[in-house]
């Protein structure tokens, strides 16, 4: 009777571990894509200040003022777009999760 009510818990608690699994994964792929992200957007700022540094007039500060506000939105969009599409992903396989626990 003890192995019963121990099995009974046991699958009881499964739906509820695959969704603690199902959100780490999403937080350490988001952490890694953040990290990523951040990493990218320091290392382009400090190119767009060397290059400001080189420019010799208004025209020259313009451009390059414009093809990093440029870069920054591109990748701004395309993070945005991934992180969309994961917690999407993520959504779906949740509601597959809680389906599949609901019918037991």
């Amino acid at each position: 009777m003890l192995e019963k009510m121990f099995e009974q818990a046991q699958n009881a608690y499964k739906p509820m571990n695959e969704l603690l699994n199902l959100n780490t994964k999403v937080f350490e792929e988001m952490a890694e894509k953040q990290k990523t992200l951040v990493t990218e957007m320091m290392n382009d700022g400090m190119a767009f200040a060397k290059e400001l540094g080189s420019q010799k007039d208004f025209s020259g500060v313009y451009q390059a003022q414009k093809s990093y506000m440029e870069g920054l939105q591109d990748k701004l969009v395309s993070a945005s777009t991934d992180f969309y599409e994961m917690f999407t992903s993520t959504q779906e396989k949740a509601g597959e999760v809680i389906k599949s626990a609901a019918t037991v």
